[in-house]
């Protein structure tokens, strides 16, 4: 009898379920990493010591981000040639 050479369905499956889990682990590790950056600067920059609605204070930080957020039209705009 010939060795089996290819995995069961149920074993293919285990290894994309590890894969899954892997990959799930490190999103949350990058997530942690981005949480811990932003807490970083908010707490550096002396905003966690204002007295501000949080609402308010999502939307500064909107305004702020969209200040370095190019618009997808001005960005093929950018690379086409113009004549």
């Amino acid at each position: 009898m010939a060795p089996r050479t290819s995995k069961t369905a149920s074993e293919q499956i285990d290894d994309i379920e590890a894969q899954i889990a892997k990959l799930q682990q490190k999103k949350r590790q990058v997530l942690k990493k981005q949480s811990e950056r932003v807490a970083k600067l908010v707490m550096e920059s002396g905003l966690a010591e204002l007295d501000i609605d949080e609402a308010e204070l999502a939307k500064a930080l909107n305004d702020l981000a969209a200040r370095f957020q190019k618009p997808a039209a001005s960005q093929n705009h950018a690379a086409a040639p113009q004549n």
